[in-house]
């Protein structure tokens, strides 16, 4: 995956708008429900991809210590501008190649690790193993395959779990691969070294007209293996 073109891409998809004006995806409160309940919520935690604040802002303002990183200066700078105290927690950088100094009691991926191809969940995933304490606690959200893909495409990849990639042939998304996971994919690359808190399930968003169809998204929540 080419990140200068990914960083481009949301650098422009973020000066026209994007996400400006929608409210926080309904996982934010599950998130902060099992956090709570496990008496995690004083840790520390990453939300990767945390773009201009949509997911990010709901959830610091519910007490959270969250730092956020994203790939994308632009929408950086936006979160930023909204909330200038902010600065310090904020990072820029891509999360496969990111070198934490320190153990994350808890790390949040809403929408972000179904960007690049299987090569990439494979290094996503490794990331996620390096970066949380043991006992600490992964959020994620991302594409299920049983998501209608209207955009024109060509499907590059298939794995032997379902799993499926596809380079969009037009809009914003041009260009770039895009992977769209099975549940027994998410639950190999968890396997060894996670257990499950709350299993994977399908949200499911039926998208408004012009445009038809379902968009869908797995939900899951895992917990590192250790102390």
């Amino acid at each position: 995956m080419d990140q200068a073109l990914v960083s481009s891409r949301w650098d422009a998809e973020y000066r026209n708008g994007r996400y400006s004006e929608e409210p926080p995806v309904l996982f934010v409160d599950r998130i902060i429900a099992t956090l709570r309940d496990r008496q995690v919520e004083k840790g520390a935690g990453l939300y990767i991809g945390c773009g201009n604040g949509r997911n990010y802002l709901p959830l610091v303002d519910s007490g959270l210590q969250l730092y956020g990183l994203d790939t994308s200066g632009e929408s950086l700078r936006q979160l930023a501008a909204r909330r200038p105290a902010l600065s310090s927690r904020l990072v820029c950088s891509d999360f496969r190649d990111f070198d934490s100094p320190r153990l994350f009691d808890y790390l949040i991926a809403i929408q972000v690790f179904q960007h690049g191809t299987c090569a990439d969940v494979t290094k996503y995933f490794a990331q996620i193993k390096s970066m949380l304490s043991p006992g600490g606690l992964f959020f994620l959200r991302v594409n299920s395959v049983s998501t209608e893909v209207r955009r024109p495409h060509t499907v590059i990849e298939e794995n032997d779990l379902g799993g499926v990639t596809v380079l969009y042939e037009a809009g914003p998304k041009e260009g770039l691969p895009i992977h769209f996971y099975t549940r027994d994919e998410l639950l190999e690359l968890t396997r060894v070294d996670f257990d499950i808190v709350e299993e994977p399930r399908e949200d499911v968003t039926m998208r408004t007209s012009p445009e038809a169809g379902q968009w869908v998204q797995w939900e899951g929540i895992w917990r590192r293996r250790g102390l």
